[in-house]
Order: structure tokens, then C-alpha cells, then sequence
């Protein structure tokens, strides 16, 4: 296995960023035989992490090597996987320019068909934004303990203390309202007839402050006839509860969208 931590410059954020990249080239089956890896997965930290996360706090590694996932895990700093109203535009840049870097550098799997991405708090919405605004790149979407909603509702992140009103206007801007393209229950209910779905994993623990947002989001997807599978069992927002959803979300999107 390639564990790489790299950095990089990006024309859309016009600032050098890290992106820690792991390639599971000894993967090996059951019987023990070499096993090419065939999936590609981005992976997305929380509000008050960064790019070291998952490697820092989880078994994403193993999972990987186990499972037969290259890894992408970019930094997004406080964004929450928008192109902000007044700061950098990280929806394009993990969406547009980070996957053709990454394709141009490494050879991983690249097309639709093999591609998900995934995350956590933050990075959970990010996750389902882009599987739902960019379903020609994603088979599928992992997300964890996700902070679905909230900027459609911009005082639960104001009065929760995770933003002061001014860091959140230069997320959204002044006037505290989200960019249409922020409102995934919106994108779930107007889904064109002859699009392709994403397939999708939500979980969340249960005495998580966040489960109502992740039973809601469960509701309007079941609602639309989305192929989404939803888990829920006793856990907080914890690393504890992540690592364990990280490697049901690998598992059951390995074993719903064979090689």
C-alpha cells in the first residue's frame, strides 16, 4: 500500500492545498492472490478537521486495502464543500479540478461507474451535494452523521456556536441565504424521470445531535424512490461510530455495485 501526502497547486483555489492519497497496489483477496484495487473513493473530514483526519483517526487504510479502494482525501478547510460567497471555491475544485489532477498523476480507477465519494459531519453533506449535483462522476455516496440541511437553516450552525454570523456569511453570504445548488432536499424532490440515481449510504448514531437531520434526509429519499440504504445504531459524533460506519458503507457499496 501508497500512502502519499502531497501538495498542491490549484488554479480554482489559487493557493497551494494538501491532498493525502492512498493506493492499495498489494491488495490481495481471501485466498490470499493479488487483487487489483477498482474503486476510487473521496473522502471528506468534518467542520473542525482537515485533510489528515481520516488517516489520523480510523482505519480508513486497512479498510481500503481490505476492500480494494483508492482513497482521495483533499482538504476543504471551514467551506462546507461550497464555492463560497467570499473565499475559495472548493465545490469546483474537488468536483472539476482535483479529479483530473489526480487522474493525471495516479492510475486509479476514473470513470462514473467506480468513483464515490464519502464523509462525515461537514463532509457527509458534502458527500450527498455531490453525488446529487454531479451524478455523471459518482456510482454512489457514504454518508456519515451528516450535517444535512443546515445551511437551509443557518442559525442551528449560529447558535450551536459552530460559526459566528460573520464566518457564515462568507460561506453563504450576507444575507445568510443558500445558493439553490446547497438545497439537496430541493435537488431529491425535482430529480429528472430519465437521470440515474446515485446510490446511497446514510448512518448515523443515535444519540448523535445530528440524527434528526439524517432520519429527515432518510425520509425525503425514500420519499423519491432513491436507492438509499439507511443504518442507524447506538453512537455519538465520535470517531468510534465513523470507523465503523466507513467500512459498512465500503462494504455495502462493494457488494451492491460488483466489480
Amino acid at each position: 500500500m501508497a500512502c502519499i501526502r502531497m501538495s498542491l497547486r490549484s488554479r480554482v483555489l489559487d493557493v497551494d492545498t494538501v491532498v493525502n492519497v492512498v493506493i492499495p497496489y498489494d491488495h490481495f483477496d481471501r485466498e490470499g492472490r493479488p487483487k487489483p484495487f477498482t474503486r476510487t473513493l473521496y473522502l471528506l473530514h468534518g467542520l473542525r478537521q482537515n485533510a489528515d483526519a481520516w488517516q489520523r483517526m480510523s482505519s480508513a487504510e486497512r479498510f481500503a486495502n481490505y476492500y480494494g479502494y483508492a482513497l482521495i482525501m483533499p482538504d476543504a478547510q471551514r467551506s462546507f464543500y461550497t464555492d463560497m460567497a467570499h473565499g475559495p471555491r472548493f465545490f469546483t475544485y474537488l468536483t472539476e479540478e482535483l479529479p483530473e489532477i489526480m487522474q493525471a498523476m495516479f492510475k486509479i480507477p476514473a470513470d462514473p461507474a467506480h468513483t464515490y465519494v464519502g464523509g462525515l459531519s461537514m463532509g457527509g453533506y458534502g458527500a450527498l451535494k455531490c453525488a446529487l449535483q454531479r451524478p455523471d462522476l459518482y456510482a454512489g455516496a457514504m454518508c456519515f452523521s451528516s450535517g444535512f440541511f443546515t445551511l437551509n437553516r443557518p442559525n442551528l450552525l449560529i447558535e450551536n456556536g459552530y460559526y459566528s454570523r460573520e464566518e457564515l456569511q462568507g460561506v453563504i453570504g450576507a444575507d445568510l441565504q443558500a445558493d439553490p445548488l446547497d438545497d439537496l432536499a430541493a435537488r431529491v424532490r425535482t430529480w429528472p424521470k430519465d437521470q440515474k440515481k446515485p446510490l446511497l449510504y446514510l448512518a448515523c448514531g443515535t444519540e448523535d445531535p445530528l440524527h434528526p437531520l439524517s432520519t429527515e434526509m432518510n425520509a425525503i429519499l425514500q420519499e423519491n424512490h432513491f436507492d438509499v440504504c439507511y443504518q442507524e445504531w447506538p453512537g455519538i459524533h465520535d470517531w468510534r461510530f465513523w470507523d465503523v460506519a466507513l467500512e459498512k458503507g465500503m462494504i455495502y457499496m462493494k457488494d451492491r455495485l460488483p466489480e
